[in-house]
């Protein structure tokens, strides 16, 4: 009993770790597997219901505890299952000039399976693709793949795993690389032009994950997120934001910039669509995204096959339907949410 004592408090303190709002890693990367820790929680919950001794108090708080973290973590997850409200409505529409087919892929930079990402593109009739962890291999590759069918591109190959690909069929009106907060990690900012004439504006981006070996710390991740969110808000064109944002769906940031942002996000009541990892199925995170303004309502969303990568692809088909915005409730964030978001995004990096 006394293993089973330990490793049940061991768990519920990832739980308590992100109450902290502090951007190092520690307390960020226990946002990360709160689906596994509530499986885990739920059967350990199971074994003091079989084993436990409730005469003795450490067993009964402990019991008590556990049942509290998983009502907390389903608290957090819930959205995004298939029986929580949808945020982005699904709609059928005939008006093809207004839709836009989008393909994002973290490929990992090592990956030489170049062949298995154009195919899928290829079959998947993408307008717009975007991929990263890009070096000059894949750029090679896809030029070759693509030079006709998506002329309009934005790239960045790199060989430091933040290189980034974007190529497109549909016209530019404004496109342009950004560094945004570090001078090694780009990203993509522009204005797209539906078949309707109708302009899109699209963020791509891929900050740093708050890991050892990476960045120990999330500010980075953080400044970038609430830059994109602060410009998103501001926005009068149709927004949609896209990329690996090294971040879960349920994280305190990752909410703080729907509510900044005004952002939609698809998966909500439909599920976790997990892209990372392709190879451990037991440690899997939704870490790639696609979020759109209210105007778009789904017509399709998948999460695709593997590719090689450590991360699956990401495809979705949006309408433009301005009516929506009126039937479609945009997050909003409150005053002190605001503020924290602009304290984020002017924060300085070490």
């Amino acid at each position: 009993m006394t293993v089973l004592l330990i490793f049940s408090w061991l768990m519920i303190a990832t739980v308590v770790l992100p109450f902290v709002k502090h951007d190092y890693w520690i307390f960020r990367i226990c946002e990360y597997p709160r689906y596994q820790k509530l499986v885990i929680i739920i059967a350990l919950a199971i074994c003091w219901i079989v084993g436990g001794d409730y005469g003795r108090l450490s067993h009964h708080l402990t019991f008590i505890f556990l049942l509290l973290s998983i009502g907390y973590l389903i608290y957090l997850i819930w959205p995004y299952l298939p029986l929580a409200k949808k945020e982005v409505l699904a709609v059928r529409s005939a008006d093809t000039s207004n839709q836009i087919r989008i393909y994002t892929c973290n490929v990992y930079q090592d990956n030489k399976a170049y062949n298995r990402v154009i195919q899928q593109i290829q079959q998947s009739h993408a307008d717009l693709f975007f991929l990263l962890e890009t070096d000059e291999g894949w750029e090679s590759a896809m030029d070759a793949a693509f030079a006709k069918t998506h002329p309009h591109t934005l790239k960045e190959p790199l060989p430091n795993t933040y290189g980034l690909l974007l190529y497109s069929h549909l016209p530019f009106r404004e496109a342009e690389i950004n560094y945004l907060v570090e001078s090694d990690v780009p990203s993509v900012e522009l204005e797209v032009e539906l078949p309707s004439g109708q302009p899109v504006k699209i963020w791509g981006l891929h900050p740093k994950p708050p890991v050892p070996g990476e960045d120990d710390r999330s500010t980075a991740k953080d400044k970038e997120l609430m830059k994109v969110a602060l410009r998103a808000e501001k926005e009068k064109l149709p927004v949609i934001v896209m990329g690996d944002l090294n971040d879960v769906a349920w994280s305190y940031v990752t909410n703080l910039f729907r509510k900044t942002s005004g952002l939609l996000d698809p998966r909500r009541g439909r599920g976790f669509y997990s892209t990372f990892s392709a190879n451990y199925w037991f440690m899997r995170f939704p870490l790639d995204y696609i979020f759109s303004s209210a105007d778009f309502g789904l017509i399709a969303m998948k999460r695709m096959p593997h590719v090689g990568s450590d991360h699956f692809p990401m495809f979705i088909q949006l309408q433009y339907q301005p009516a929506l915005e009126k039937m479609q409730e945009a997050p909003e964030a409150t005053t002190e949410e605001k503020q924290e978001a602009r304290e984020k995004a002017n924060s300085a990096i070490d």
